[in-house]
């Protein structure tokens, strides 16, 4: 039978309310980033001129 380690325990309910929230937040900014990058990109094209 495994051995459980009950300090690694406490330590996922102490720091898991901290991480998951935090973890949200940046995705979601991360996400808002790259969706605003990308109607910059679509919304100002720039034409190259080649010659």
């Amino acid at each position: 039978m495994k051995k459980i380690n009950f300090f690694m325990i406490c330590q996922w309910i102490v720091f898991a309310p901290i991480i998951l929230p935090i973890s949200i937040i940046t995705g979601a900014y991360e996400g808002l980033k790259k969706v605003f990058h990308q109607a910059a990109v679509d919304i100002f094209q720039t034409e190259e001129v080649t010659s």
